[in-house]
């Protein structure tokens, strides 16, 4: 029984090899199994995204397996009997992709409000929502709603140590800032108010640093504000063969990130939340 269970093994891992390197969706030659629209949705699932942490290798087979949707599956278990000896084929370089996206995960970008009379923020899955500011385009990110209270309340952290590429005004995501982690991936916060110091290209920040304030500024000149509700619009972009910033669906890497939520207590008076510089006490 042992020797028949060894035979079929060595039969799966050989096919899965061959299946492997000659996987090409229709009509995407060119394209690599991560610049695809499945690969790009991150479609982790509840079970992938309550893991403590991240198996990368486990993931890339997974997804694999499941057509990159592993919503209502586990990952495998016996993965190490079918890697061994793959080599560097489309799944160990699919695992290294997801290794430079999990790797430097921290913590979640918006920490709780200690206090349960501070309504705390929401996020639905809006991957490729319709969007027309600048031209009919996808939504490449998710957006942590902080509607219930104004701009300038909800702290912004950084997920990720890293070192700061672009900072400042654009017309679509207002008051920005992107963080390139040690890993490759890169992590794009925008429409703050305001942020916590002046940040320069080239500046270091830490994992769980202050980068601002949730705010609602964009889609105009600087310094507009209005024409949206307060939230965070979160990107995350990775570098392919063919893509320089290639986005990726940051709603289940956040609902993974979701253990490794902080708390802050924000700073009020007689049930009124004040507006003043610094109402973060602790977002650590």
């Amino acid at each position: 029984m042992k020797l028949l269970v060894l035979v079929l093994l060595i039969f799966f891992n050989g096919a899965l090899f061959g299946y492997l390197e000659s996987w090409v969706p229709e009509g995407q030659e060119a394209v690599t199994l991560w610049e695809t629209d499945d690969f790009r949705a991150m479609r982790l699932g509840e079970a992938a995204a309550g893991l403590e942490e991240m198996d990368c290798e486990a993931l890339a087979f997974g997804m694999m397996e499941s057509g990159f949707d592993l919503t209502g599956r586990k990952l495998p278990e016996y993965l190490s009997l079918h890697l061994a000896g793959l080599g560097q084929n489309r799944l160990s370089g699919l695992s290294r992709v997801y290794h430079t996206i999990f790797d430097d995960l921290s913590c979640f970008p918006i920490p709780q409000p200690a206090s349960s009379s501070v309504p705390d923020i929401r996020y639905e899955n809006g991957w490729m929502e319709e969007r027309t500011f600048g031209g009919e385009r996808g939504h490449e990110g998710c957006d942590l709603m902080g509607d219930e209270m104004p701009g300038g309340f909800y702290p912004v952290l950084s997920m990720t140590d890293g070192v700061v590429e672009q900072v400042g005004w654009l017309p679509l995501g207002g008051y920005r800032i992107g963080i390139r982690a040690p890993a490759g991936a890169y992590f794009y916060y925008a429409h703050l108010s305001e942020y916590a110091r002046e940040f320069q290209a080239g500046d270091r920040v830490s994992a769980g640093e202050l980068l601002g304030y949730m705010g609602d500024t964009g889609y105009g000149e600087e310094g507009t504000t209005g024409q949206f509700p307060v939230h965070l619009h979160l990107g995350i972009y990775i570098k392919t063969e063919h893509y320089e910033e290639l986005s990726i669906n940051p709603y289940w890497i956040l609902r993974y990130m979701e253990k490794k939520r902080s708390r802050f207590f924000p700073l009020y008076f007689s049930g009124d939340f004040g507006m003043i510089e610094g109402n973060v006490k602790n977002a650590g």
